[in-house]
C-alpha cells in the first residue's frame, strides 16, 4: 500500500497533468501523490487513488509508441508464463480506444508525452551490504533469462543489439565519439584526459564486436541492475522493472550488464571479486552458458559501459541532461578499461571455474 504521500510538492501544471490522466483512464480525480526520485529516461510519479496504489510514468528517452507497444507486449507475455518475479502491469485504459499507454499534451511545453499507469509493486531497490547478496540478483537475471526466451512476442524489436552500437545513438556515433576524444569539447573539459586516452583504446573495442552476432541471441531485459529490481523486506529479490530496453540481444549479455555495473562500486576490489562471484553463480544456477559467450563476457563487460557514455553524450546533445552526467560515465568507462588491463586473465579464470 501507498502511504504517506502528499501532492503538494508537485508543480500545478504535474497535478493537473495527473488529474488528467487518472480522468482518461477513468479513475477518481481525488488523489494523493508524488515525484518518484532518480529516472533518467522518464518521470515517474507514485500514486493513491481511492485506496490502491499506482505508478504513473511519462516516458521522455523512451518517448515513442513503438518502443512502448513492444515493451508492454513483453510485459504481458511475462504476465502469462510462469515467471516467478513480479513485473510491471500496465493499466488498461477503460475509456476511447482501451490500451495500456497514452499520448498526452504538455500545455507547458506543447509537446506530447506517452504516459502509463501501472499497479504499485511493494519492495525495495536492494542496498548490497555484503557480497554474496549479488547471488540473489544473478538468480533473478537467470530465471528471468530462462522465462524470457520462451516467450512469443509478435511485435518487432525497436532497438538495436548492443553489439550494433553503430546503430543505437546517431548523435554520438563511434566516429563522432573518436573524434570528441581526439578534442574535447568545453562542455566534456572535465573528463578531456579521459577522453584522449579513450582514443587509443576505442578502436579495439569496437572492432572486438565483430562477430557478436554469432553467439546465441534472445530476448533480454538488458538493464538488469540494483535500480530495475525490487527486495521485499527480507531482503529477497521480488520485482523486476523497467523494460524499456527489451530487445533481441546477445543472451550472456543480461550477465554481462550487472557484472559491469558492479565494477565502479565503492566497494574493496576483495569485496568486488566475491560480489563478481556470486553473481556469476547464481545466474549460472539458472542459465547454461557456452564456452564462446564466457570468452566474449569481458569485451561486454565494456560494451556496457560504453553504451551508456554514448546514451548520455546524445542526451547532452539533446539538452536532456547536463554535461556532468556524461562526464561521469566516461570517468566510469576510462576506469573499467583499466580495471580490465590489469585484471582480464583472473576474471577469466572465474568465468570458466
Amino acid at each position: 500500500m501507498v502511504q504517506n504521500i502528499v501532492s503538494g510538492s508537485l508543480a500545478h501544471a504535474e497535478q493537473q497533468r495527473i488529474s488528467d490522466v487518472l480522468a482518461l483512464y477513468g479513475l477518481a480525480s481525488d488523489w494523493q501523490g508524488e515525484r518518484e526520485k532518480g529516472g533518467m529516461n522518464n518521470s515517474t510519479f507514485v500514486l493513491h487513488v481511492d485506496g490502491q496504489g499506482y505508478v504513473l510514468r511519462q516516458y521522455e528517452t523512451h518517448n515513442d509508441q513503438k518502443k512502448i507497444a513492444f515493451e508492454h507486449e513483453v510485459l504481458r507475455a511475462l504476465q502469462r508464463s510462469n515467471f516467478k518475479l513480479e513485473v510491471p502491469s500496465p493499466v488498461e485504459c477503460s475509456l476511447g480506444a482501451g490500451g495500456t499507454f497514452l499520448p498526452v499534451k504538455d500545455n507547458l511545453t506543447g509537446h506530447t508525452k506517452i504516459v502509463t499507469l501501472f499497479h504499485y509493486r511493494e519492495g525495495a531497490n536492494p542496498v548490497w551490504h555484503k557480497p554474496e547478496q549479488l547471488f540473489g540478483l544473478g538468480q533473478a537475471a537467470g530465471t528471468l533469462s530462462s522465462a524470457m526466451v520462451k516467450l512469443d512476442i509478435s511485435l518487432e524489436p525497436v532497438y538495436p543489439p548492443y553489439y550494433r552500437i553503430q546503430d543505437a545513438y546517431p548523435l554520438c556515433s563511434p566516429e563522432r565519439l573518436l573524434q570528441l576524444c581526439t578534442s574535447p569539447p568545453e562542455p566534456l573539459v572535465a573528463c578531456a584526459n579521459e577522453l584522449k586516452e579513450l582514443r587509443d583504446v576505442l578502436p579495439d573495442l569496437f572492432e572486438a564486436l565483430r562477430g557478436m552476432e554469432q553467439l546465441p541471441h534472445q530476448l533480454v531485459h538488458g538493464d538488469v541492475n540494483a535500480s530495475n529490481v525490487l527486495a521485499d523486506q527480507q531482503g529477497e529479490i521480488c520485482a523486476i522493472l523497467d523494460f524499456e530496453f527489451a530487445t533481441w540481444d546477445v543472451r550472456v549479455m543480461e550477465l554481462a550488464v550487472p557484472m559491469s555495473d558492479l565494477l565502479t562500486m565503492d566497494k574493496s576490489e576483495d569485496w568486488m571479486w566475491q560480489a563478481q562471484e556470486s553473481l556469476i553463480k547464481g545466474f549460472r544456477e539458472q542459465v547454461s552458458l557456452e564456452p564462446e559467450e564466457l570468452l566474449a563476457i569481458p569485451q561486454l563487460i565494456l560494451l556496457r559501459s560504453l553504451d551508456v557514455v554514448m546514451h548520455f553524450i546524445s542526451r547532452m546533445f539533446e539538452g536532456t541532461d547536463a554535461p556532468e552526467v556524461a562526464v561521469n560515465q566516461i570517468v566510469k568507462l576510462k576506469q573499467r578499461i583499466d580495471w580490465m588491463l590489469l585484471h582480464e586473465d583472473r576474471l577469466r579464470e572465474m568465468l570458466v571455474y
